[in-house]
């Protein structure tokens, strides 16, 4: 399983809201057998809104290592974020070995590069890691407001029936991502991306 078998493994759903677990157990039936944790720390999420750090253990001596994955989301931020952090983190259980972060350097660059604004950003030098964790982000905005469930939507907020405060609640994702998946662009964006 990629990112992108992922994302369209939620498609099709309607059903709003998303469970994160319902991540997690999809994550599990493609072979991600990870301990998974989800913890809520203090975080300056200025600098910093979650982190995922994967480890390994080995319960005894000669035994098999388990891969164990910490979820790290700013505890102090609301549900809709906290969701969409913890989504976001658990799509870097399938990221390339090529996007990993190990060194203290390479974190401190990808937290520096992945908040700028998008006329500061430059991917061909911000390298795989930071483009990855950008990608990342709208993935897990399109499992948490799948595509159909957008296009059961959209006749009712092209309508004026629902606004996209409404969207963003059924969804339980942060307002400017119900509205940039409301947009027209999201269209052509989700092909890239699913």
């Amino acid at each position: 399983m990629d990112t992108r078998d992922l994302v369209n493994r939620f498609r099709h759903q309607v059903h709003l809201p998303v469970n994160v677990n319902d991540v997690v157990a999809c994550l599990r039936e493609h072979g991600i057998d990870d301990d998974i944790a989800f913890i809520g720390v203090d975080l300056d999420p200025e600098i910093l809104q979650g982190q995922i750090k994967i480890f390994h253990v080995r319960a005894q001596l000669y035994g098999d290592e388990k891969r164990h994955a910490n979820i790290y989301y700013h505890r102090g931020h609301s549900l809709d974020w906290q969701r969409l952090i913890c989504c976001k983190e658990l799509i870097h259980l399938l990221d390339p070995v090529a996007a990993h972060t190990n060194l203290a350097d390479e974190i401190d660059r990808l937290a520096e590069r992945i908040g700028l604004p998008p006329e500061m950003q430059e991917p061909p030098r911000d390298g795989v890691a930071v483009n990855t964790d950008r990608l990342a982000e709208y993935r897990a905005v399109a499992i948490l407001l799948p595509w159909e469930a957008r296009q059961v939507l959209m006749p009712l907020y092209q309508a004026g029936k629902i606004t996209l405060d409404d969207v963003a609640r059924l969804a339980d994702i942060p307002r400017r991502y119900a509205a940039f998946v409301m947009n027209e662009v999201w269209e052509t964006f989700h092909e890239l991306i699913g």
